[in-house]
């Protein structure tokens, strides 16, 4: 089974599309999301539909969790608070409702692999997961062979037998031989001053996890951002990968 795993796609359709394409060329079977459809982007609506269109297994992400009002946006900054404000203004009913009832963590059990957005360990404080420190904890609350995570928009690994990370700006493809926690990277606004989308595929039965990066018009996405009203930053950032 070859998997195609997403995460913080935040509104940004024009990545989303460019991705799926990408998958679609690479003969993927299934489809998980790790959250953060909305946020910062102008078409989380559009987002939406495309995730549901693929069936993907979807888990919560925090500005998922944000839009539809279950978490206190005080905390976040200035350009974040705007943008799911406004997005919580434009979407349907049946949108914030699809939203609203996501889990917070989905194991795939056939493969071996369990989703969550932030942390196993607290997936609802919506911490970050950057040292060895903070893996080695979640690694050993982990009881499947995989874990998917996004949550920082940096593709990283962690696995238990080194306990350390990497990140794969030299690598495209590693064999899981032991307990791993992958970072995915993100889809729609990627921060590893690398401005292409970022996505993983899994090959549960060569249990090979490839990390792809995939161009996309960020010209346009910027655009949907400025007409719709957003803060500027959340569009020139794009172009930066920050």
């Amino acid at each position: 089974m070859k998997y195609a795993i997403l995460s913080d796609i935040h509104g940004n359709i024009d990545a989303l599309n460019s991705v799926v394409a990408d998958c679609k060329n690479k003969n993927v079977d299934k489809y998980l999301c790790l959250g953060d459809i909305v946020g910062y982007g102008a078409s989380p609506a559009e987002c939406i539909k495309k995730i549901r269109s693929l069936d993907a297994v979807c888990v919560m992400g925090n500005h998922d969790h944000a839009v539809v009002g279950l978490t206190d946006i005080s905390y976040f900054n200035s350009h974040a608070k705007a943008a799911a404000q406004w997005t919580a203004d434009v979407l349907s009913e049946e949108d914030l409702a699809y939203l609203k009832n996501l889990p917070f963590i989905v194991k795939i059990e056939e493969a071996s692999i369990t989703l969550v957005h932030s942390t196993l360990e607290s997936p609802e404080m919506w911490h970050y997961m950057l040292s060895d420190i903070e893996a080695d904890r979640n690694l050993k609350k982990l009881d499947t062979q995989l874990c998917f995570i996004g949550h920082s928009h940096m593709p990283a690994m962690f696995q238990e037998q080194y306990n350390s990370k990497a990140l794969f700006d030299f690598l495209n493809h590693i064999t899981i031989r032991q307990k791993t926690i992958v970072n995915v990277g993100s889809v729609g606004q990627p921060r590893d001053n690398n401005p292409r989308a970022s996505y993983v595929l899994y090959d549960s039965d060569e249990k090979i996890v490839y990390f792809e990066r995939v161009e996309y018009n960020i010209k346009s996405a910027q655009k949907k951002i400025i007409k719709a009203g957003l803060p500027k930053i959340l569009a020139t950032r794009l172009e930066m990968g920050k």
